[in-house]
């Protein structure tokens, strides 16, 4: 085992461990995330094939390795897919057969099949236990069935590539658009999150076929296959980075079948002069059983749940707790309960801490205050006065006078 082999390893080891971590997070999301996240797990599956093949490169026999391309070489045409149904999901988009997208991995697979068979027959030497090089550099020319084959796989993968990257960045923009229209999102944040996945996205792929091109056509390509694959590595590996810090971008809505099987991705909206509209026409993202389910888990959380007196509270733990995402329930405490996140938080406890202040007048305004999520006295005074209008040592004295007039 040479250098480059043992570089190799290591990269896939790395990129299996992540890929395995970057699973195991978006599986336990919950039961309304996943049927966004079931696409990203595709894709994470797609990535532990081509680091797989890369341990079976080093391990493996040629003859094992020749066949294995049969599997390995389809799968690169999940990648892309996986992502656009993705995307389709968390823009309220559902595609009505998904299955259709993975159509092209059979063709492939039987492309690949006939190519396995004639270099198995025809180019390579009946007895290949011993070290050959698969790699169809000078030889190319004489094996025209082969090059012609491998050339229609490569020309397929960047086809998918173009094709579906404007599919990809058409329904990213629209959702940007929706959600910044109708659920107040932070535009800046989520467009920097939708963009460094697209890109992560489209540097995957465009290194994947890099490695595919440059294990066909160069002699001696061990180490600049491995500095590439190190450079997939690396890309995927940012892309696990900005999914683990934003969790279920968007979580699915349950809707119901009529609405499911309306959406169909082909589907075209005309006026009434027979002029295309926009595909991305503006719908709730939101409806009204969700808007009810969010505000009765809400009142559910503020009569039974410690969780809003908890100073490290925020809104993703909190729309977490609802079973939304930050996106909807902050378009909900806007739009519905006329408050802010911080107001919200602020009213519970400033009624928490009213309630303490009269039925336990012993305890002092600070304990008082930090038992109900506030930092500091100060912050305290400011959030109770802001909502009561009044101190909460006025509030105590006046509200204890009042029940116990002096006679």
């Amino acid at each position: 085992m040479d250098t480059s082999e043992i570089v190799l390893l290591l990269i896939a080891a790395v990129g299996l461990a992540q890929a395995a971590f970057l699973m195991l997070l978006l599986r336990h999301e919950g039961k309304r995330a996943f049927r966004a996240n079931r696409w990203l797990l595709a894709f994470s599956l797609t990535a532990c094939a081509s680091f797989i093949e890369d341990i079976s490169d080093v391990f493996l026999s040629p003859l094992y390795i020749l066949y294995l391309a049969i599997i390995f070489v389809p799968v690169t045409f999940a990648f892309l897919p996986s992502i656009y149904l993705y995307f389709r999901e968390i823009a309220d988009r559902p595609v009505r057969y998904p299955g259709v997208h993975f159509v092209i991995l059979v063709p492939v697979a039987i492309l690949t099949a006939v190519a396995v068979h004639i270099m198995r027959t025809s180019i390579l030497p009946g007895d290949i236990g011993g070290e050959i090089d698969f790699e169809l550099d000078t030889d190319i020319e004489s094996h025209l069935p082969v090059a012609a084959i491998l050339l229609t796989i490569i020309i397929a993968l960047y086809v998918q590539l173009f094709g579906y990257m404007v599919k990809i960045w058409r329904v990213a923009i629209g959702y940007l658009r929706q959600a910044g229209e109708q659920l107040g999102a932070d535009q800046r944040v989520l467009r920097r999150w939708v963009t460094e996945l697209l890109t992560g996205i489209s540097l995957i792929f465009l290194i994947f076929t890099a490695t595919t091109i440059v294990d066909i056509f160069i002699t001696d390509s061990e180490w600049l296959t491995t500095l590439v694959q190190g450079a997939f590595a690396l890309v995927f590996f940012r892309m696990c980075h900005v999914i683990a810090h934003n969790p279920a971008l968007f979580v699915q809505a349950e809707w119901d079948g009529a609405q499911e099987m309306a959406m169909d991705e082909d589907a075209r909206d005309f006026t009434a002069t027979g002029s295309r509209q926009t595909r991305f026409a503006p719908r709730n993202l939101v409806d009204a059983d969700e808007i009810s389910r969010i505000c009765k888990r809400l009142d559910a959380i503020r009569t039974r749940s410690d969780l809003l007196f908890d100073p490290l509270v925020s809104l993703p733990k909190l729309a977490n707790a609802v079973g939304a995402t930050s996106n909807q329930l902050s378009y909900v405490l806007n739009q519905h309960l006329g408050k802010s996140f911080f107001d919200f938080i602020n009213e519970v406890r400033t009624g928490e801490a009213s309630r303490l202040l009269v039925n336990e007048p012993d305890r002092t305004i600070l304990d008082i205050a930090t038992s109900v999520g506030f930092n500091s006295k100060s912050t305290f005074n400011l959030a109770f006065k802001k909502i009561t209008g009044k101190t909460p040592s006025v509030y105590r004295s006046e509200t204890l006078s009042r029940r116990n007039p002096v006679l």
